[in-house]
């Protein structure tokens, strides 16, 4: 198990851009560390590569005010290439990460701290 730490210091203004080292492999888990954030913090942690930007979880308004840990899932299809509900327990997967990692925040504060750590199974 890999860990990556995108963590970081707000601007003037409160946005906040950390980009990581370049990844393969599927997520575990997003650890948010609040910091001292402002209140009402938004966040989208990503990966970006050639093709696209991939999100692998996005933090509402007052969702990422507190420090918790994400299991970010994502649906999978049938071999029909149907995508599946997700209100089954065994209808999801872990999200697979290529790329370089990225946490962009919006509204953090003004000089504010926080960021989190992503869990990478490599294997």
């Amino acid at each position: 198990m890999r860990e990556e730490r995108l963590y970081g210091t707000t601007a003037v203004g409160g946005a906040l851009t950390v980009k990581g080292s370049a990844v393969s492999g599927k997520l575990y888990a997003i650890a948010w560390i609040d910091g001292d954030f402002a209140d009402n913090v938004t966040a989208v942690i990503s990966t970006i590569n050639n093709e696209a930007a991939t999100t692998l979880l996005t933090l509402a308004a007052g969702e990422g005010d507190d420090d918790v840990v994400y299991y970010p899932r994502a649906l999978v299809s049938d071999a029909g290439a149907t995508a599946l509900t997700g209100t089954a327990g065994g209808d999801r997967a872990r999200p697979l990460v290529v790329g370089q990692l990225q946490l962009v925040v919006a509204a953090g504060g003004d000089l504010k701290e926080g960021g989190c750590i992503l869990f990478i199974d490599e294997d």
